[in-house]
């Protein structure tokens, strides 16, 4: 049973190298800002009259151009991670072993969670409508809130499953702030710059309290 437990416990601290050093929130941070910007963008009233003017008058290289774009967010993600790699390989992590990521760092219980909660949310949302007790724009809002309730959700179960008490904190201010958009008059465009901005700067923080404890670590070593 020992050495069950000690397999486990080595296990999920080479599993939370990935999150210590706080460069992925920087690589998150950067995904909920152009993504919020995007669909701020997209479904503002000049973003959508753009979009429609674009489509009728060469609907061919719009669609190329948007799959396009997608294509070059994804790049630009994982070109990311591959300067996350080198960095930590040439600093960070240099003469400490290196450890390459997982590609789910939380279990399917929690992504069930965190999708359950999101349906259960639009589907509550869509009956107060039905019965007149609130708006489309309410709705609306709910969907781009649920969005950011289950980012929540799922960066707490990473917190409580790698034992890293950073996310769990990140993944529950998220969750709140995300939470707050269903209160404030935002339209949808708005409330997803709203959400976008607002993961930005949690992430943003996270990562650089990480960064600065990860790289105080290894002075503190030496010095000793």
């Amino acid at each position: 049973m020992d050495l069950i437990n000690q397999i486990d416990n080595l296990t999920r601290r080479t599993r939370r190298r990935e999150f210590e050093d706080g460069l992925m929130d920087y690589v998150l941070a950067i995904t909920f800002l152009i993504l919020g910007a995007l669909c701020g963008f997209i479904f503002s009233p000049v973003g959508m009259r753009w979009v429609a003017t674009q489509l009728l008058r060469n609907r061919e290289v719009t669609i190329i151009a948007e799959i396009g774009f997608f294509a070059l967010l994804i790049l630009i993600l994982f070109g990311a991670r591959r300067l996350i790699a080198r960095i930590r390989r040439n600093t960070l992590w240099k003469n400490r072993g290196f450890v390459k990521p997982l590609r789910w760092q939380v279990s399917w219980r929690v992504n069930l969670l965190a999708s359950a909660v999101l349906v259960a949310m639009l589907i509550v949302a869509f009956a107060l409508m039905r019965n007149g007790l609130v708006s489309s724009d309410f709705v609306l809002r709910t969907l781009v809130s649920s969005a950011g309730i289950a980012t929540g959700i799922v960066l707490f179960g990473v917190g409580r499953e790698l034992e890293l008490e950073r996310y769990r904190w990140v993944g529950i201010i998220g969750g709140l702030s995300s939470a707050l958009i269903l209160l404030l008059p935002l339209s949808f465009s708005a409330a997803w710059l709203t959400l976008g901005i607002g993961w930005t700067v949690i992430f943003a923080v996270s990562g650089t309290w990480a960064l600065r404890k990860s790289i105080a670590a290894p002075e503190e070593a030496d010095s000793d």
